[in-house]
């Protein structure tokens, strides 16, 4: 029995057919953590004694043939900025270090009410504003690939449990990258939704406007199946938005699948290694059907800075009160990226949000023609921790920084966006694939992603711990 290899599919089957229950497969995990998180520092707060209590109560509803939840049994973690009202939530921040809230966030609330069990919280780049992981009040998240490595951030704990088989899904926040950049480095799926498809109640905010909340998962169909929970209006949230259903499991389109790749941007700053596994994805789709369209995607170039002045904006507008009264409880880096938000200008974040629309209308046209863009997820594979800098084509580029090139466009329009593993770079670090739809288009975007996933075949545990 090696629950931690397999699906979410494959799991309720072996519990519906009492093959094995749910206390041996919670068992089976907390062993697991309880053997290597010491060594990856994914978890900062584990849920044994609840996750225990909440499997043998499953176990008595289906001894007696009671109806159980879409995701029952499913070993869950939960990225430490989610509010859990029964687990302590730091935000990955000292000042929250012996935080209780009082309810659980809408989206952590959902999962629990289809009956997944949460194994505990995990580690993150403190109050998300980082892509490594770094965390100087907790420690580092390690990637299993390389635990020398990052994971890359801010949901790298949850990133660091899934490739080491810790969990068999998490949830993770995503403002610039922070769901697919560590999906990225650590080699399985990671899904930002379109903008308010899952409520952000109850998630410490870093940038309101950019911030999303979704799935991390080992394949595409379990991140799938736990949209079908997630997705839905909340009057908790504002901007959770209401929709007509959306098929989780639809089929991929009849017509052969038009992928557009952007000529320029996203593959400029690329590391050769990256470029060279992403290029050899990119042959094997087409040569099973993909059509790949060469484009121009409008605006991209003007987008680092729109970004940039929103998240500084917003992320010192959330952190000012507590930053002007406490700047010491900061980490470094962190405090240097919420001090630069007084040099952006009123006017700036105005035209950033004037832009904003511009591209979004830009980006709809362009999907008029296509169904799906594909660019690698980031431009490195996972660098050293504590690594500053690095060389790409003889160019120097800030690693925190560059991590981000490929994916924020997508939290600034909003878009749906997943990184599906493409392979190993030269280095035998994982690549990303990202995979970008239409707004509202995320089960068409998804079922284009499980397609790809076939094609591409992927062992989504790193091999130490498979």
């Amino acid at each position: 029995m090696n629950p931690h290899l397999w699906s979410i599919a494959s799991l309720q089957q072996q519990l519906t057919r009492r093959q094995c229950s749910a206390t041996e497969i919670v068992t089976w995990f907390l062993q697991r953590i309880h053997t290597y998180n010491p060594a990856l520092g994914a978890y900062l707060c584990i849920a044994a004694d609840q996750a225990l209590a909440e499997a043998q109560a499953l176990d008595e509803r289906l001894a007696q043939g009671l109806p159980v939840g879409p995701l029952a049994g499913v070993p869950l973690a939960v990225k430490d900025l989610l509010d859990t009202a029964d687990l302590p939530t730091t935000y990955g921040g000292r000042q929250h270090t012996s935080q209780q809230p009082t309810a659980d966030a809408t989206a952590v609330q959902r999962l629990r009410a289809a009956g997944a069990i949460l194994l505990g919280k995990t580690n993150l780049h403190e109050y998300a504003y980082g892509t490594t992981n770094e965390n100087p009040h907790y420690g580092p998240a390690r990637n299993p690939w390389n635990r020398t490595k990052i994971t890359g951030g801010s949901s790298g704990g949850s990133g660091a449990a899934l490739a080491a088989g810790l969990a068999l899904a998490a949830l993770g926040t995503d403002t610039g990258g922070s769901i697919r950049i560590p999906a990225a480095l650590c080699g399985h799926v990671g899904f930002k939704p379109s903008y308010g498809l899952v409520s952000k109640a109850g998630v410490f905010p870093l940038a309101p406007t950019l911030d999303h909340v979704g799935p991390m998962t080992q394949t595409v169909a379990d991140a799938a199946a736990l949209m079908a929970v997630l997705a839905g209006p909340d009057p908790r949230d504002p901007d959770a938005v209401s929709l007509p259903a959306l098929r989780w499991q639809r089929a991929v389109p009849a017509h052969p699948v038009r992928v557009g790749v952007p000529r320029s941007f996203f593959f400029d700053k690329c590391h050769s290694g990256v470029l060279q596994t992403v290029q050899t994805a990119l042959h094997k789709l087409q040569d099973n059907g993909f059509a790949l369209v060469e484009v121009d995607v409008p605006l991209i170039h003007e987008v680092p800075e729109a970004q940039a002045w929103v998240i500084a904006s917003e992320a010192l507008a959330v952190h000012e009160p507590l930053l002007k009264r406490s700047p010491e409880l900061y980490g470094a880096d962190v405090r240097q990226r919420l001090t630069a938000g007084y040099e952006i200008r009123g006017h700036q974040y105005v035209l950033a949000t004037q832009f904003r629309r511009r591209f979004r209308a830009a980006l709809t046209e362009l999907f008029t023609n296509l169904d799906v863009l594909v660019t690698p997820t980031t431009p490195l594979t996972a660098t050293d921790i504590g690594q500053q800098k690095a060389h790409i084509r003889a160019q120097e580029v800030y690693v925190r920084a560059h991590l981000t090139r490929y994916t924020n466009p997508w939290n600034l329009s909003g878009l749906p966006a997943v990184s599906l593993p493409c392979g190993l770079a030269p280095d035998g670090l994982p690549v990303g694939l990202q995979w970008i739809g239409p707004p509202f288009a995320d089960d068409t975007l998804l079922a284009i992603a499980q397609k790809a996933e076939a094609v591409l075949g992927w062992q989504p545990v790193a091999p130490e711990y498979r």
